[in-house]
């Protein structure tokens, strides 16, 4: 943040730190300017894209640096612990997710932790510089500080005062539930022995409760709410601030009957809250519910909703752009959405299958809608086999998938690796897979294209002077050789322990075809990396004839 608000000021900022501590540890080892494959143990290549990525571990601990700045972007001890910064300087950490987080923003100039449902720390800087601060600890600890210097303290269920917690503006407490004050909306009311007795003045006037006998909870023009004999009688008048055809009378003999009415609209209802039936001549909308919640009924009222529910063997929804079905409840679902930018259609039958088709629509720009992608995205999900995504900006693949949640990506960014072995992941021009403890992997961007299998094998190509080019490593890196269109092959020095390519990947040299479908626009050749691997000045490279690159 601006002035800071340093995540280790936060109670988390020493985990954030042992974790980005260890991930070094582990980076240092291999922090050779070349790529290095010895996974499970430890990988560090450079990623599609041209970021570097360090993964050790099997996947357990992952450090990726920007392509551009060299900074680190996103490290992770998975699944305890991961931090992402984001180019605008924001950054997000998950800790033991999906229980804890600490978020910092620096346009609002705001950081906040929680560690559920433990724990919540909040911090925001305001013009003046001065950082307010506010902690809230389970079973009932409060503390914060504002501007102004007071300090907001409450132990609960000994004592304390806090402002704006929750929906209250003000509350106050002693001994609770001997005494309890709260203010809201400019009403102040005492609780004694809450919830048994209150006393509330101010705004609206006097309300009070002598739970269960009787308790009047009024607000002068607005409504008169009373019971007594709890649950028994009930009485309310609301809406009293609008014409008298708007207001709605309402009394209830819990549990025999109770109506509700509102100009020519009615509501009854008998054995609460089992059987109702509602109707409005003037919209012609009606609803029947009997026995709620297994059987309901409503429609008549083209600007409300339709609902027709005979739980668990059917149920449909229609209205607000939605039209939903269940049949039976929750095994199959099929549902239809409607936006401003297009429509989505869901169909799936639990656990088993989850699928979703979102179309967007190109012209919605035109209809003032921010996007304006077009396109198609799938998604499917075949549990516990595969998931599968695809849409106008790239795609992603993976299996098996054991995790029985529909769309949780921070489930799979901290515990996906576990258990995937093969996952495919695609933008418009990269292409990224990985198997189980990344012992292969393929990074394909619109420079280079490489793959690799642990130890054994790893292949680069890319081009060189309009050129295309072929290098192959093997067995740790002892026989390697490059093969150059219209030069032939040659052997390249050993990289022990492999393959030893350059992190640095190499501009593309070849301009692609223009009426291609998609195709890229040219970028300036630059000259081949150096690697120090390969370079003549090695006696070893010398000897087996290779040449610097």
């Amino acid at each position: 943040m601006a002035a800071g608000l340093p995540l280790a000021r936060s109670p988390f900022g020493g985990l954030r730190a042992f974790a980005a501590a260890s991930v070094l540890g582990l980076a240092a080892c291999a922090d050779l300017g070349q790529e290095t494959n010895l996974a499970p143990l430890i990988s560090r290549h450079s990623a599609a894209g041209g970021d570097v990525e360090i993964e050790a571990l099997g996947g357990m601990v992952l450090s990726r640096r920007d392509a551009l700045t060299g900074e680190r972007n996103y490290w992770a001890v998975r699944p305890l612990i991961s931090n992402r910064t984001e180019p605008d300087g924001d950054r997000f950490a998950w800790f033991l997710p999906p229980l804890g987080f600490v978020k910092d923003d620096l346009a609002q100039r705001t950081s906040v932790g929680q560690l559920l449902p433990l724990a919540r720390y909040a911090e925001r800087e305001l013009d003046s510089g001065f950082v307010e601060w506010s902690l809230l600890v389970l079973p009932g600890v409060y503390w914060a500080e504002k501007e102004d210097g007071r300090i907001q303290r409450a132990i609960f269920p000994l004592g304390g005062y806090v402002e704006r917690f929750f929906s209250f503006d003000r509350a106050a407490f002693v001994l609770f539930p001997l005494w309890l004050r709260t203010e809201r909306h400019g009403r102040t009311t005492d609780h004694f022995l809450f919830p048994f007795f209150s006393w509330a003045r101010g705004a609206g006037g006097h309300a009070w409760r002598a739970w269960p006998v009787a308790g009047d909870n009024s607000w002068d023009g607005r409504f008169v709410r009373r019971f007594f004999l709890w649950p028994f009688f009930h009485l309310q008048e609301n809406g009293l601030n609008r014409p008298p055809s708007e207001r709605q009378h309402a009394w209830l003999v819990w549990p025999l009957i109770g109506r509700a009415t509102r100009g020519e609209a009615s509501a009854t209802t008998v054995l609460w809250p089992f059987f109702g039936y509602t109707r409005d001549p003037k919209t012609g909308f009606w609803a029947w519910d009997g026995p709620w919640p297994l059987v309901v009924f409503q429609g008549g009222d083209p600007e409300r909703a339709r609902r027709e529910r005979v739980w668990p063997f059917y149920s449909r929804y229609e209205g607000d752009g939605l039209v939903q079905y269940w049949h039976p409840w929750p095994i199959i679902q099929r549902r239809h959405e409607t936006y401003s930018d297009g429509e989505k259609s869901v169909f799936s039958v639990l656990p088993f299958w989850r699928s979703y088709e979102r179309r967007y629509d190109a012209a919605a720009g035109e209809r003032g809608v921010a996007d304006q992608r077009g396109g198609v995205e799938r998604w499917r999900k075949l549990w516990p086999l595969f998931r599968y995504r695809s849409g106008p900006e790239g795609g992603h693949a993976a299996f098996p998938d054991p995790n029985p949640f529909q769309e949780l990506d921070f489930l799979d960014e901290h515990y996906a690796w576990l258990w995937e072995l093969y996952s495919r992941t695609t933008t418009v021009d990269t292409l990224r897979t990985r198997s189980w403890l990344g012992l292969w992997r393929r990074e394909r961007d619109r420079d280079e294209d490489r793959r690799s299998l642990s130890v054994l094998w790893s292949a680069r190509d890319y081009t060189r002077a309009g050129r295309r080019v072929h290098e192959r490593s093997w067995l740790f890196g002892l026989l390697r050789y490059r093969t150059t269109e219209g030069e032939g092959a040659r052997l390249l020095a050993p990289a022990f322990p492999g393959p030893g390519w350059p992190l640095q990947r190499v501009p593309t040299s070849i301009v692609p075809s223009a009426a291609a479908p998609g195709a890229l626009p040219p970028r300036a050749p630059e000259p081949l990396p150096s690697d120090p691997a390969t370079s003549g000045s090695s006696w070893f490279g010398s000897l087996l004839g290779g040449e610097g690159a």
